[in-house]
C-alpha cells in the first residue's frame, strides 16, 4: 500500500505527465519464450503490483518493465476492450505499430491485414506464435496473417522494438510474439469464457450483398488443470465469424495516372507510357473506373494445448490450431476512358479544371472470386531447470499454410475493336461515348455527352470470358536449443546463453489460366447485363451489372470465341517454387546488478536458397517456357549489444545496438517474367530478380520508462537504422517484343537501393486511473502515444541514377493513438483514435510524379459494456465510426487521386460468459 508521501509524489508526476501527453498533440502538429511458466507468486514492480486482479494496463506495463529491450505488450483484455476486427487492428493501438492494407490493383482494401513496425511494414518485421515461426500465404511480403488467428488464444501480444541474437534477425523494424493462454495461467484455477455478438456493416445489405442476414461471430476458451497436484492441463479455443462487407473503390488507371496536354489540345506525351512533358500544367485522368466489391467472409478455427509440469523442475507442451478463411466476392468494374484505349483524341475546350473529349472507351466487367486460406500449426517443447539458474530448453514447431483462389471473369466494352482472332481485340475510342471531365474536386467527375448511348447495352461487345486459378502452399518447420544460465530478470552476476536454430521452408505459387476470346461481334451485353437505377458518384450514367450465368451461357452457345492464344504461355509464367533453409546458433552474455544490466551477443545466420521458375524462350515466332533453377547463399554475422541502467526504482534507461537483415520475399528470387496484355494493346511486365540481396540494417536505440503510481507510465524512445541494400519495386515503361509485335510495356521488377535510413522518436503515456484526484474519478483512465517518423530512401533509376526520396515505402510521418476509458461498478466505455499521416506507396523509376501515396487516415471505435450480475458481460461495439476511407494520392504535388475505397462502420452487440464459480 502506497504511503500518503508516496501518494502525493505519484499525484505530482502524474500531473507532470499529464501536461506532457496534454502537449503532445501541439508537438505533432508542428523475449523470452523459452520460461517456465510461474504464475503462482505476484511481483511487485516499482509502483506496479502484479497479480491475476490488476487492470489490464498494469499488465501490460510490468510485462515491459521487466524486459531488457524495447518493447510494448498488449494484454487479451486491453484487445478486448476495443473492437478488433483482427489482431493487426488490435496491435495498431501500441505505440509505433500501424497497419497496412493490400496495394495490388486486384482486391479491394476493407480490411488491414499487416503490422508495420515503427513505420516498416510486414516486410522488415518477425512474426512468431509462442517464439515458433508461422507458415504464410501473403503474396506481397512474408508477412504473416495473424488476421487468421482467434483473439480467444491470444494471452499477450509481445512488439519487440530491439533485438537480440536469441530471436530471428528478419527483423529491421522489429519482431511481435503471440502468447497464447496456458492451463496454468491465473495459479492454474479453471478458466472459460464464451462470446457471442451479432453485427452488421455499413453498405451490406444493398442489392449486390453477397449474403444476406445479420454478421455473427463467437468464440469460447476453456482451461483447466487435472491429475495428480494438478499437474496437467490444456486449454482449448474455438471461434467463428461470418460476416459481409462491402466497399466501393474510385481510381484512375493502374499505371500512367494522369496526362498533360500542350495547348492546342494534343497530348504531351504518349498516353501509353506517359513521360515528363506538363505541357500546360493540368493534370487529365486518364479514366475514371468504378469497383464495387460485395464480400462474405467466414473465419472458424480450433486450436488448443496440452501441459505437464512433469517435475517441479520440468514443463513440455504440446499445441495445435487449424484457422481458416473463406471469401465469397464480386468485383463489379466500370471504366470510362478518355486516352488510354482511344487512340489520337485531343482535348477540347480544357480549362484549368475541365475539358471535353470527341472520342470514349468504356470498359464492363464482373468477376467472381473465393479466396480460401487456411493456416495449420503443430508446436512441442520442454524447458528444464537444471537446477536453480541453469535451464535447457528445446521446441520444435511446423506450420503448414495454403491460399486458394479460383476466379471467374467477363468483359464486355463499348469502343471500336480489332479484333485479332485467338490473340482478342484491341480497342479504340468511339465518338458515340465522347464526354467531358471536372477535376475541380478531389475526386474527378465524369459526363457523357450521350449518356443514352452509354445505357444501350447493345453496344457493349464482348472481351474475354477467363477462369484463373491461382494456388499458393507454404511450410516451415523449425527446430531450436538453448541453454542459459543465470539469465533470469532477477539474476545478478554474470550469465550466458548459448543456442542453435535450424529452419526449412518451401513456398510454392501455381496458376491455372484458361480465356477465350471472341473473333468477330455480335455477343454483347444486351442478353447477359443490366442497367440499375443508381448512378455511379460523380458522373450522369448509372451502374451498369453483368449476370455472369448468363455471360456464361453466352459463351457457351457463341459460334465467335476461340481460345485466347496465350492460354499456355499464362499458365506457366508465374509459376515457381522456393526452397529455404536456415541454419543459425548464438551467444549471449549478461552482467547484472540491481542498477545495471549489460548483454552483449552474435548470431552466426546462414541461408541456401533454391527458386526454380519459367522462363520465356522465342525461337522464331515460337514461344516456348523453360524451367530454370537459380541457387544462392548468404551469411551474416550479427551483433547486439544492450545496457539497461536503473536509474531509479521507477525510473528505467536502456540503450541498444545491434544489425538485423530484411529477407526479400519470396517471387523477388524467382526467375519468371509475367506478361499480361491491357485492352488497348500495351503490355504489363513483372520480373524476378534473382540477383536480389536481403537488406542489412544497423540500429541504435535508446528509451526511458519513468513507472508512476496507479498503473501508470511515462516513456521515451529515440531510434536510428541505416539500412544497405534496401528493397523496393521499380516501375519503369519501355517497349517489349510480345504476340510478334513491339508492344509499350509498364515494367515493375524488385532492387536493391544503394541505401536508406530512419530516424524517429516515440512518446507513450498510460494513465491506469485518475483516482489520485478525486475517488469519483477512480474508474477514469486514458493512454496515449505519438511517433515521429522519417525516412530516406535512394533508388535507383532506370537510367542507373539516384533518385532521393523521403520515406520508406508504407513509412507514415506520424503514428498517433490515444484512447480515454471508464470503468466503474461494472459498466464501461472505450473510446480509441488512431491516425496516420501520408505513406509513400509506389515509387516510379524516374519520375517523381508517379509516385503514389497513401492519405493520411483517422479512424475512431468505440465500445460500451455493462455486466450483469458477476459472470454476464452485455456489449456493444462500433468500429470505424468516421467511416474513414483508404484513399491514396498521386501527381506532382501528391493531391491527384489514384484510388479510394469505402470502409464502412461495422456494429456488435454481444453477450461474453465467464463463469467465476469454476
Amino acid at each position: 500500500m502506497l504511503t500518503y508521501s508516496e501518494r502525493q509524489h505519484g499525484r505530482r508526476l502524474s500531473v507532470l505527465a499529464l501536461a506532457i501527453l496534454t502537449a503532445l498533440p501541439a508537438m505533432s502538429r508542428a523475449d523470452d519464450t523459452n520460461a517456465l511458466p510461474d504464475q503462482t507468486k505476484a511481483k511487485t514492480l516499482a509502483n506496479v503490483e502484479v497479480n491475476g486482479q490488476v487492470a489490464a494496463n498494469g499488465i501490460a506495463i510490468a510485462a515491459k518493465q521487466t524486459q531488457d529491450r524495447v518493447m510494448d505488450v498488449t494484454t487479451s483484455e486491453q484487445i478486448q476492450s476495443l473492437p478488433s476486427l483482427n489482431i493487426p487492428q488490435a496491435v495498431q493501438r501500441v505505440a509505433g505499430v500501424s497497419t497496412s492494407f493490400n496495394s495490388d490493383n486486384i482486391n479491394g482494401r476493407d480490411e488491414a491485414q499487416q503490422i508495420a513496425i515503427r513505420g516498416l511494414d510486414a516486410s522488415y518485421n518477425n512474426i512468431t506464435l509462442d517464439g515458433a515461426p508461422m507458415a504464410t500465404t501473403d503474396r506481397a511480403s512474408r508477412g504473416v496473417r495473424t488476421d487468421l488467428l482467434p483473439a480467444s488464444l491470444v494471452q499477450e501480444v509481445d512488439v519487440y522494438k530491439t533485438w537480440q541474437p536469441d530471436q530471428d534477425p528478419n527483423a529491421v523494424g522489429g519482431s511481435i510474439n503471440v502468447v497464447t493462454r496456458s492451463a496454468f495461467d491465473n495459479q492454474g484455477h479453471t478458466y472459460a469464457s464464451v462470446t457471442a455478438a451479432l453485427g452488421h456493416v455499413s453498405g451490406t445489405g444493398n442489392a449486390l450483398s453477397a449474403d444476406a442476414g445479420l454478421a455473427r461471430k463467437g468464440d469460447a476458451v476453456f482451461s483447466a488443470t487435472f491429475g495428480p497436484n494438478h499437474t496437467l492441463g490444456f486449454v482449448l479455443a474455438a471461434n467463428y465469424e461470418n460476416r459481409n462487407l462491402y466497399s466501393l473503390g474510385h481510381m484512375t488507371s493502374d499505371n500512367i495516372f494522369y496526362n498533360y496536354y500542350n495547348a492546342n489540345g494534343s497530348n504531351a506525351n504518349n498516353p501509353g507510357i506517359g513521360g515528363n512533358n506538363f505541357g500546360n500544367g493540368y493534370p487529365v485522368p486518364q479514366q475514371s473506373k468504378y469497383w464495387s466489391f460485395p464480400e462474405n467472409m467466414q473465419r472458424k478455427g480450433l486450436d488448443g494445448k496440452l501441459e505437464a509440469k512433469f517435475a517441479p523442475n520440468m514443463y513440455g507442451f504440446l499445441s495445435f490450431g487449424v484457422n481458416d478463411e473463406v471469401v465469397h466476392s464480386e468485383r463489379n468494374e466500370i471504366i470510362l476512358d478518355d486516352s488510354r484505349s482511344t487512340g489520337t483524341n485531343p482535348v477540347q475546350n480544357q480549362t484549368g479544371t475541365s475539358g471535353q473529349f470527341a472520342l470514349g472507351e468504356s470498359e464492363i466487367g464482373r468477376q467472381q472470386a473465393m479466396i480460401k486460406r487456411e493456416d495449420k500449426f503443430t508446436q512441442s517443447g520442454f524447458d528444464w531447470h537444471v537446477d536453480d539458474d541453469k535451464v535447457f530448453s528445446a521446441r520444435a514447431s511446423y506450420s503448414d499454410a495454403s491460399d486458394w483462389n479460383p476466379s471467374a471473369l467477363n468483359k464486355y466494352a463499348y469502343g471500336k475493336f480489332k479484333y485479332n482472332g485467338a490473340n482478342g481485340a484491341v480497342l479504340n475510342g468511339t465518338p458515340g461515348l465522347a464526354m467531358g471531365y471536372d477535376t475541380s474536386g478531389f475526386q474527378p467527375d465524369f459526363s457523357m455527352t450521350h449518356p443514352a448511348n452509354f445505357t444501350n447495352l447493345n453496344n457493349f461487345n464482348a472481351v474475354y470470358w477467363r477462369n484463373d486459378n491461382i494456388r499458393i502452399s507454404d511450410s516451415v518447420g523449425d527446430l531450436k536449443l538453448d541453454f542459459r544460465q543465470n539469465m533470469d530478470a532477477d539474476a545478478h552476476g554474470f550469465g550466458y546463453a548459448a543456442g542453435i536454430d535450424g529452419r526449412r521452408l518451401r513456398h510454392r505459387y501455381n496458376e491455372s489460366y484458361q480465356q477465350f476470346v471472341p473473333t468477330s461481334s455480335g455477343d454483347t451485353l444486351a442478353s447477359v447485363g443490366t442497367v440499375s437505377s443508381e448512378l455511379m458518384p460523380g458522373t450522369n450514367v448509372p451502374f451498369l451489372y453483368i449476370n455472369p450465368d448468363l455471360a456464361w451461357g453466352q459463351l457457351a452457345t457463341s459460334s465467335r470465341a476461340t481460345a485466347y492464344a496465350s492460354n499456355a504461355n499464362n499458365s506457366l509464367q508465374s509459376n515457381y517454387s522456393h526452397t529455404e533453409d536456415t541454419a543459425a546458433a548464438y551467444l549471449m552474455g549478461t552482467y547484472k546488478t540491481d542498477r545495471l544490466s549489460v548483454l552483449i551477443g552474435l548470431r552466426q545466420d546462414d541461408t541456401w536458397l533454391s527458386t526454380t521458375g519459367n522462363v520465356r524462350q522465342v525461337t522464331g515466332s515460337v514461344t516456348q517456357w523453360q524451367p530454370q533453377t537459380n541457387r544462392s547463399r548468404y551469411d551474416f554475422t550479427l551483433p547486439a549489444a544492450s545496457l539497461i541502467y536503473n536509474a531509479t526504482d521507477a525510473v528505467r534507461l536502456k540503450f541498444a545496438a545491434g544489425k538485423t537483415i530484411g529477407r526479400p520475399t519470396y517471387d523477388d528470387y524467382a526467375p519468371n517474367t509475367t506478361y499480361s496484355q491491357n485492352t488497348d494493346g500495351s503490355v504489363g511486365i513483372t520480373r524476378g530478380n534473382p540477383a536480389i540481396k536481403p537488406r542489412l540494417s544497423t540500429n541504435f536505440d535508446t528509451s526511458a520508462e519513468w513507472y508512476l503510481p496507479y498503473d501508470s507510465m511515462l516513456s521515451a524512445a529515440v531510434f536510428h537504422k541505416r539500412i544497405a541494400d534496401e528493397i523496393y519495386t521499380l516501375n519503369s515503361v519501355g517497349t517489349v517484343f510480345f504476340d510478334g509485335a513491339n508492344r509499350i510495356a509498364a515494367i515493375t521488377q524488385p532492387m536493391n537501393a544503394s541505401r536508406s535510413q530512419l530516424n524517429g522518436a516515440e512518446l507513450n503515456f498510460v494513465q491506469g486511473s485518475l483516482g489520485w484526484l478525486s475517488p469519483w474519478l477512480s474508474g477514469v483512465g486514458y493512454n496515449g502515444n505519438v511517433t515521429f517518423l522519417r525516412g530516406r530512401l535512394d533508388a535507383l533509376t532506370s537510367s542507373g541514377a539516384t533518385r532521393p526520396i523521403d520515406g520508406l515505402v508504407n513509412q507514415p510521418g506520424q503514428i498517433r493513438n490515444f484512447t480515454v476509458f471508464y470503468n466503474q461498478d461494472g459498466f464501461g466505455v472505450d473510446l480509441g483514435y488512431h491516425g496516420t499521416s501520408r505513406a509513400l506507396r509506389l515509387i516510379d523509376s524516374a519520375r517523381a510524379s508517379q509516385d503514389v501515396y497513401w492519405k493520411a487516415r483517422k479512424e475512431i471505435d468505440l465500445r460500451v459494456h455493462q455486466n450483469i450480475g458477476s459472470d454476464v458481460q452485455a456489449f456493444f461495439e462500433i468500429a470505424n465510426l468516421t467511416r474513414s476511407p483508404v484513399t491514396s494520392a498521386t501527381g506532382p504535388a501528391h493531391d491527384l487521386l489514384k484510388d479510394t475505397f469505402s470502409i464502412g462502420r461495422t456494429y456488435w452487440l454481444g453477450v461474453k460468459y465467464t463463469p467465476h464459480s469454476l
